[in-house]
């Protein structure tokens, strides 16, 4: 269980990948700022190799300086023992159904195809409701030639909560609410996200060293385009549930950061931040300044406390 949490768990913003070793990095970095304050919102990856430099001074800075850094979630101890928990009330059928009732003859036709290609048992998510299945054939899909490697990597949250002190932690929103968000369409729409993966399974676009470069080179429009591949029309109704009404969830919650001059980095997936929906987008909208500091020849802010990097 404890792997497949590693390899499942932090694709709940769809963003995975393992950084080329020749590119300079560039990770998209914001300031949103009203007329007395500002805070920095920064795009990740969840999963992304120990080792690679993806940090730069502007982001180390930043990161100094905030006295709080928000997470989506804060994947501490205490986080996967109830992500493991919620894996199993959320993501399991506990009423004596598999996942082939759920399916079509034509779509149980079309999941075998793609497990016999990935070299797939279909005991292995039979017992799975179809959004935890969706989840589960994704990893394989974007770890394709490289799983091994995969459940060796870290994250850029996992790579940062060890140098931030636990007073400093926040989280935009929590477990429960998460698998809530994955669990609540109804059963088809649910079914129409695994089949759409199955059918993208073998694209390029959604390789891991795709999404990698387009991250680590800060590409958001190239960003929301492959998650309008992986999810569907911006107004489609996963689209809208995983990112759109998150989006402006958050966004709302980042203006009152500004109104309350709370020194802040937020950091989400990079996916969020992409797009017409997207949380830069969003609050530009509702009139604050944003910037977009990576490729800004402005000095980098001074920290206000010494950089904790370990």
């Amino acid at each position: 269980m404890r792997n497949f949490l590693r390899r499942t768990l932090p694709l709940l913003s769809l963003l995975v990948g393992l950084l080329p070793a020749s590119t300079q990095a560039a990770p998209a970095l914001w300031r949103i700022s009203d007329a007395d304050s500002s805070v920095w919102l920064f795009g990740s990856i969840h999963v992304l190799d120990k080792d690679r430099d993806w940090r730069t001074p502007r982001f180390d800075a930043a990161l100094a300086a905030a006295d709080h850094v928000y997470f989506e979630i804060v994947l501490d101890v205490d986080a996967y023992a109830t992500l493991t928990r919620l894996s199993m009330l959320y993501g399991n059928n506990r009423d004596g159904r598999q996942l082939s009732d759920y399916l079509t003859a034509e779509q149980q036709a079309r999941l075998q195809a793609f497990l016999d290609a990935h070299g797939l048992s279909r005991e292995l998510i039979e017992p799975m409701r179809p959004w935890m299945a969706d989840l589960t054939l994704m990893s394989v899909t974007l770890a394709a030639g490289g799983e091994a490697a995969l459940t060796q990597q870290a994250g850029v949250e996992l790579v940062l909560l060890d140098e931030i002190d636990e007073d400093r932690r926040r989280e935009l929103e929590t477990a429960e609410a998460q698998f809530r968000m994955f669990a609540g369409p109804p059963d088809a729409v649910q079914v129409e996200s695994l089949m759409r993966t199955i059918e993208i399974g073998g694209s390029p676009e959604q390789s891991l060293g795709t999404l990698a470069e387009l991250w680590h080179a800060g590409d958001v429009e190239a960003l929301a385009r492959t998650m309008n591949q992986a999810l569907g029309s911006v107004d489609s109704p996963m689209y809208k549930r995983l990112l759109s009404d998150r989006n402006r969830r958050w966004a709302a919650q980042i203006g009152q950061m500004l109104a309350d001059n709370e020194d802040a980095m937020i950091i989400v997936g990079a996916g969020h931040l992409a797009g017409p929906v997207g949380v830069p987008t969003l609050l530009g909208a509702a009139g604050f300044k944003v910037e977009r500091m990576d490729r800004s020849m402005a000095p980098a802010p001074t920290p206000g406390r010494p950089n904790r990097r370990r």
